[in-house]
């Protein structure tokens, strides 16, 4: 089994290490859990919004540092139960839907906090939305490299078919890359779509198949 992704020449990728079958094994054993873990997750956020919220009735009439801090606390649990959903919607079976284009692409990223640049045209896609945002904020990470204040540039192609997405990648891939691009991979081919990465490692080309909504 070949778990190297591919160049734009449709070759395995020789910038990029291929992903190794224990550490994808791994990540399979770890994603068998994710009902369970994020049913118990969900519980105890319940129970920690409930706290804060006795907190916050305790504390009525307190000095205005304990009220900021207990709104703090409250905006915290709302991030926490946002992203929750969004892998416990990764979890259910891929049901295809409308989204807009630019909405996907700056929604993946922003989840692994990259900023891109570069003109989205409209355009409407019918897809499983939860699992491609996921492969493209992996693809985002994987180009973004390693460090914060991480900024990207990309370009978008519209053809009768198709969707491309050109974005530009720093040199230094981060440690996770091989199987971070066998996840993307896997999940683009799995909706029609491709992943292709440039010979020396400056750019990814990602294509989505453009259906009529």
């Amino acid at each position: 089994m070949d778990l190297r992704h591919l160049d734009e020449h449709g070759h395995p990728c020789t910038h990029h290490a291929a992903a190794a079958p224990a550490d994808l094994l791994a990540l399979a054993i770890v994603g068998s859990r994710a009902p369970s873990f994020h049913h118990d997750l969900a519980s105890k956020l319940q129970g920690l919004m409930m706290a804060i919220d006795e907190i916050g009735e305790l504390a009525a009439g307190a000095d205005s540092a304990l009220q900021n801090a207990i709104e703090t606390a409250h905006g915290s649990l709302r991030d926490v139960l946002a992203l929750l959903n969004l892998n416990r919607a990764m979890t259910k079976a891929p049901a295809k839907s409308a989204v807009d284009l630019g909405e996907l692409v700056t929604r993946a990223a922003e989840r692994v906090y990259v900023k891109l640049g570069g003109a989205l045209p409209p355009a409407k896609l019918q897809l499983s939305v939860p699992s491609v945002m996921h492969a493209l904020s992996l693809v985002f990470d994987v180009a973004g490299g390693p460090g914060r204040g991480r900024a990207l540039q990309a370009t978008t192609v519209i053809d009768a078919a198709s969707v491309v997405l050109t974005v530009s990648a720093s040199a230094e891939a981060p440690p996770n890359a091989a199987e971070s691009l066998a996840l993307a991979t896997f999940v683009l081919e799995r909706e029609g779509g491709s992943l292709r990465c440039a010979g020396d490692g400056t750019r990814f080309v990602v294509r989505l198949p453009l259906h009529a909504v």
